[in-house]
């Protein structure tokens, strides 16, 4: 019988032993509220990035444009002088 009472009083330590660790390394509600607070201003932080690198996106393309269109009419102009050139013999 004392076998028994001593293997139900080691068993019930470990368990309060377990019950113990687990609530030290349990979150508070505090914790918790920062956490949250903290991976929602990371979330609008990258939404804003986001939104500023759509934004970016489109003012590179923009620039890229306007350099293909400087090639082309200088291109262009590089065409005619040649026709001139060819023309006058020069």
């Amino acid at each position: 019988m004392e076998e028994k009472l001593d293997r139900l009083e080691k068993n019930m330590n470990d368990l309060i032993e377990i019950v113990v660790s687990i609530k030290d390394n349990m979150a508070t509600k505090q914790e918790l509220a920062e956490v949250e607070e903290r991976l929602t201003a990371k979330m609008v932080t990258n939404i804003e990035l986001t939104e500023l690198e759509e934004r970016l996106s489109g003012k590179i393309e923009g620039v890229q444009r306007s350099v293909d269109g400087a090639y082309e009419r200088q291109s262009a102009l590089e065409a005619r002088v040649s026709k001139v050139e060819a023309e006058l013999h020069i």
